[in-house]
């Protein structure tokens, strides 16, 4: 005598096959047209095609301390840098070729610090002439000999001279800290980027801070960079949930299939971590938790809606209370 089968449970399973796979297709669309539409603005942005919004963001802006900026291709960048090296940039190379580092942006700025000192300590005093070699008669000098020195409030700038009717044996020290400030900022939906870039002379106050003693002004400056659009969802490792449909079986359990949900929870490159719940509808040993790792093809880098997956399945009841597990999820989220 043949068992019959119940035709609810089969239209459940059709409904959530034909849900999960649209879900997976119009996810698969969405995210292959946000691609698209970034890669569009990149060319757009790239060929200097920009708004009035954009070209204000790109431009000098000396008040706000913004720099004249300008997207290009990476091996334009990488051009622009190999023409400005020289031979004092060698170490850096060899440090820069070594750690795989890759060239980003460059930049150059010019700032103007003007200041005004009040105060200092400054010293004059007299020099008693040098008696003569023995034998030769003393000569009067027509001034006397006058040493004068000075030191700024701050200790930064000492002038010396030995003699103030002397033109040419003067001597100027300086010593100053500067702080060089510089920020980078990027559109959130777009690959323009501007550098903000700030000078300022500070003074060391003896418990490892600087107080600000000037701000220099920005008279002109250059922010040259390379950001293309990512072909793809950045790798690494990830957290968070990545809801998914999921189809899934035991082998020799009674109902071959098992339909529910699962979210990924990790994942790094291709290969995550994944948790669920899934149900034949027909009984407690087809019913419970899945736990599972996940693997996710991808085609000319781009990967795709469906995730491949093998586990272990928990059934709310039954004499075998592990089951191994092979699933197939649709991404909807």
């Amino acid at each position: 005598m043949s068992r019959r089968i119940s035709t609810a449970p089969l239209a459940l399973l059709l409904v959530s096959l034909g849900s999960a796979a649209g879900g997976a297709y119009a996810y698969h669309r969405y995210r292959d047209a946000d691609w698209e539409r970034r890669e569009n603005e990149y060319q757009r942005q790239l060929q200097g095609k920009l708004t009035e919004s954009e070209k204000q963001m790109q431009s000098l802006n000396t008040e706000l301390g913004t720099a004249r900026a300008r997207l290009v291709t990476q091996a334009s960048l990488d051009e622009k840098y190999q023409a400005q090296l020289t031979a004092k940039d060698a170490d850096f190379e060899k440090f820069r070729r070594e750690h795989a580092l890759a060239l980003k942006s460059l930049s150059d700025a010019t700032f103007q610090l003007q200041q005004r000192e009040h105060g200092g300590k400054e010293t004059a005093r007299e020099v008693p002439p040098s008696p003569p070699p023995p034998g030769e008669p003393t000569v009067p000098s027509v001034h006397p000999v006058i040493a004068y020195e000075y030191t700024d409030p701050e200790g930064r700038v000492q002038l010396k001279d030995p003699n103030i009717w002397v033109q040419g044996d003067e001597e100027l020290q300086l010593q100053q800290l500067f702080r060089v400030e510089g920020t980078v900022l990027q559109q959130t939906n777009g690959s323009l980027m501007t550098e903000r870039v700030q000078l300022q002379e500070v003074s060391a106050d003896g418990t490892g801070k600087y107080r600000e003693l000037a701000a220099a002004r920005l008279v002109d400056a250059s922010f040259t960079y390379a950001n293309a659009p990512l072909a793809g969802p950045p790798g690494g490792l990830k957290w968070g949930p990545s809801w998914m449909a999921t189809v899934g079986t035991s082998f020799r359990s009674e109902s071959l299939l098992r339909v529910g949900a699962s979210a990924r929870v990790v994942k790094w490159g291709p290969v995550g971590l994944a948790a669920g719940l899934s149900s034949d509808f027909l009984s407690l040993e087809g019913s419970g938790g899945d736990a599972f790792v996940t693997f996710t093809p991808s085609v000319k880098g781009r990967e795709l809606g469906l995730v491949l997956g093998g586990g272990v399945h928990l059934p709310l009841g039954g004499t075998q209370r592990v089951r191994p597990n092979l699933t197939v999820s649709f991404v909807v989220y």
